[in-house]
């Protein structure tokens, strides 16, 4: 029933749409007499033109179309089924307060260059009322209204108040007072009039102590229904603060559709068209003519819009305009706020669609102000051209390189005085003027430069023309000196003319500690026509003190290389040191060059009872050792929040061990192979005396055994538990306390594990995890096991 009563409603307001356009007057007879075609027709247009019923029927209510009117057309229509399904499915009527809710989100992000449009959907702004403001004087009081009137001095009171629906607020002990349709400043003085007959001190004057001060202010503000139709993204009948203008609705309502207006606003109330609101005056000029307060069941029509036009090139805000019928160029250039700077204002492009094509047509400087303009016009302010008529440039070895200022008759020697003359460096056998005349080639000629500065040559420009004045040092590599070796800066540097053997080593930082003046070496390339020899080396002595007053006499060229040589004999100091069971652990310095690992035990005390000698191993410093790599590789080990496999690099390890067989060294003694001679940083670590065994990976319990002789490498996994079902039992293997390895043999079936020392670590590996099936190479093995098997028992047995 619902639905055939909304039906019957959209159909009705349709046909008001009719009247209403063709301006003439319908009785209920002539409804009555409506032919069924016409109505199904009606029932298109409200389709195509997006009305809802609650829009329509305010529209008939701003139109003064009577009740009996809409009930006649209500009665014809109630057959109707073909209604917009767009209606239906967007919009929710609330027949109980008569409000269309809209459930489509407002603030959407919408670009578009149409001027006017983003300010609408911005949803960083906000047009709602800020009602902690003070209340403007033109405010009309209502039903819903709140107000407070205090009272102090010589009597205290505070009445909060009403507006109820007949128009008053009820003051206790005074009674009703009428105030609806009064604005603030009216409605204070009624009520302070009223409140006299009680509180006579309100009209005594302000130093009696009978007086009484009085205060009426707004303390809430009612809400009033205004509906919003044609244009707008989401029309309907919206639920408003009474202190909000159209600008307010505008928003609420989405702001007007990119085929609605924003010049012609139209607020109509109690069927009177009020002026419009230009929507374009307030963002340009600020204007809030039209923008009025809004009252209840005030209706805003947005109408489609007038015309557009398209700026684009330069000016400071290109986009797309409405414009008025009346409206000019000149007005659209207060939208667009003018041109910019670069902007060529003598001929302004202009494209217009007359008849079934477009024309070009050109604006000229001295009418293009008063150009009237047409839908679908599209505006091209050009750019100026990117060129200087007057410009003459010099550049290179002057001391004010750049462009300058044509005049006529301008000569070279003119020029090089406004570039204030010519450097100290400057190459005076030869100037060069390169010329660019208008539709011809460049050309360029050269002069002596010396010539021009003294007067003797007077050479004229043109517009245009380059100066190049050249640097003679740039004209030829200069080249470098290198200083290396026992200096303790070495570099590169720019070759100085005359420099002496000192200066270069003072530009180096100085000799190191251990340099010997004496012997330095310089190399120096030649050009050899036999292709033979490409350097040559000059063997020199320094002064070691850097006494300026007796440089080394020798002349340096360009790309020479001076080495300053070391001593004989020097070197580093080697720093070893020893850790574990001995008499005096700690770090040692090497006496002789090839010292080894019985002196530093000797220099140490000797091993002590403790010492376990199966363990001895040297720690040396990788040569090889990538620091940078490795410090990222630590970092990663380090991270116990990464829950990704961290793959450390064994192949960049900073230290590796080696193992030493202490027990063959001692029996050997210095002259055995396990005295290795020890280097700067080597470590000798002697553990002490191991009584356990540890068992780790993939066996049942990873564990700590105690070491038993008589026990072998199996005995110590079944102490673990055994194998687990991932073990890769051919591949384990034994760390041994001095850091060799020893792996499991395998041949055929049979594995030879290896044996157990004290302190010896057991490692069983993991199986690969298989992706596919059996590998080829994986079918060849066991296929030639069982061949070699079966061959062995055929011998066997045939014997």
């Amino acid at each position: 029933m619902t639905i055939i009563k909304n039906l019957r409603s959209l159909c009705v307001f349709c046909f008001i749409i009719l009247l209403t356009t063709n301006s003439y007057s319908q009785t209920v007879e002539d409804i009555n007499a409506m032919p069924s075609q016409d109505v199904q027709s009606l029932v298109s247009k409200a389709k195509a033109s997006g009305y809802t019923p609650e829009q329509l029927r305010a529209l008939a209510a701003s139109k003064g179309l009577s009740p009996e009117q809409v009930n006649a057309l209500a009665g014809k229509m109630q057959g109707a089924q073909d209604v917009s399904q767009n209606v239906q499915d967007n919009l929710t009527i609330d027949n109980s307060s008569s409000v269309v809710t809209n459930e489509t989100n407002l603030r959407v992000p919408k670009k578009s260059t149409l001027f006017g449009y983003d300010f609408f959907n911005n949803p960083n702004i906000s047009f709602q009322p800020n009602l902690n403001l003070a209340t403007p004087v033109n405010y009309q009081l209502g039903p819903g209204d709140g107000l407070v009137v205090s009272l102090w001095g010589a009597a205290e009171n505070t009445f909060d108040l009403e507006v109820n629906r007949n128009g008053s607020v009820k003051i206790p002990n005074i009674g009703q007072v009428l105030v609806s349709g009064l604005t603030m400043d009216e409605a204070s003085s009624k009520i302070k009039s009223k409140l006299l007959n009680v509180y006579r001190g309100i009209s005594a004057p302000a130093s009696s102590p009978y007086k009484i001060f009085t205060d009426i202010s707004l303390s809430s503000v009612r809400t009033v229904q205004v509906n919003i139709i044609g244009e707008v993204a989401v029309p309907g009948t919206y639920s408003l603060s009474a202190l909000s203008t159209v600008l307010n609705a505008l928003y609420a309502a989405g702001g007007p559709t990119d085929q609605g207006t924003f010049r012609e606003i139209k607020l109509v109330r109690n069927g009177v068209e009020l002026p419009y609101f230009d929507i374009y005056n307030y963002l340009v000029n600020g204007s809030q003519t039209g923008n009025a307060t809004l009252r209840d069941q005030d209706v805003i029509i947005v109408k489609p819009y007038i015309s557009k036009v398209n700026v684009s090139g330069m000016v400071k805000r290109p986009g797309v305009y409405e414009m008025k019928t009346n409206e000019t160029f000149g007005d659209l250039l207060k939208y667009v706020s003018g041109f910019t700077s670069n902007a060529f204002k003598d001929v302004i492009k202009l494209e217009r669609i007359e008849g079934d094509r477009r024309v070009l047509k050109e604006l000229n400087i001295g009418d293009f102000r008063n150009a009237s303009l047409r839908d679908g016009d599209a505006i091209v302010v050009n750019e100026i051209i990117d060129k200087v008529e007057n410009r003459v440039s010099i550049n290179g070895a002057v001391y004010r390189p750049g462009d300058y200022e044509f005049t006529p008759n301008m000569s070279l020697k003119q020029l090089i005085d406004k570039a204030s003359g010519v450097l100290e460096t400057a190459y005076l056998d030869r100037v060069v003027i390169t010329s660019n005349p208008e539709g011809k080639n460049s050309t360029s000629s050269s002069y002596s430069l010396e010539d021009v500065i003294d007067g003797s040559v007077d050479i004229t420009l043109m517009v245009n023309d380059v100066v190049s004045v050249f640097d003679k040092y740039n004209l030829k590599e200069q080249g470098t000196l290198t200083i290396g070796g026992a200096v303790k800066n070495p570099q590169t540097m720019s070759y100085i003319d005359g420099v002496g053997l000192e200066e270069l080593v003072l530009l180096a930082g100085g000799y190191e500690k251990d340099a010997d003046p004496r012997v330095i070496d310089v190399t120096r390339e030649i050009i050899d026509d036999d292709y033979k020899t490409i350097n040559q080396t000059f063997k020199i002595s320094g002064n070691t003190n850097l006494d300026m007053n007796t440089n080394t006499p020798f002349v340096f060229m360009p790309n020479d290389k001076i080495t300053v040589r070391y001593l004989k004999g020097s070197g580093d100091q080697i720093s070893i040191s020893v850790v574990g069971e001995v008499m005096f652990p700690g770090a040692y310095d090497v006496t002789y060059r090839n010292e080894r690992i019985l002196d530093l035990i000797e220099k140490a005390g000797g091993l002590s009872p403790y010492a376990f000698k199966q363990g001895v191993s040297l720690v040396r410093r990788n040569p090889y050792y990538k620091e940078v790599i490795q410090q990222l590789t630590s970092d990663r080990i380090n991270d116990s929040t990464s829950t990704k496999n961290v793959n450390i690099d064994l192949n960049n390890l900073e230290e590796y061990r080696v193992a030493i067989d202490f027990n063959k060294l001692l029996k050997e003694g210095a002259e055995s192979r396990q005295n290795m001679v020890l280097k700067d940083g080597d470590r000798i670590i002697i553990p002490t005396i191991k009584e356990t065994i540890k068992i780790e990976g993939e066996v049942l319990l990873p564990s700590l055994v105690r070491y038993d002789k008589r026990l072998r490498f199996k005995d110590y996994i079944s102490k673990s538990g055994g194998f687990n079902n991932k073990a890769k039992k051919r591949k384990s293997y034994v760390i041994y306390p001095n850091g060799d390895i020893a792996a499991t043999k395998s041949f055929l079936f049979f594995k030879t594990y290896p044996t157990i020392q004290p302190g010896s670590l057991v490692v069983v590996p993991s199986k690969a995890e298989r992706t596919g099936g059996i590998s080829t190479e994986e079918v060849l093995g066991v296929t030639t096991g069982f061949a070699t098997v079966a061959l062995l028992i055929e011998r066997l047995f045939s014997n």
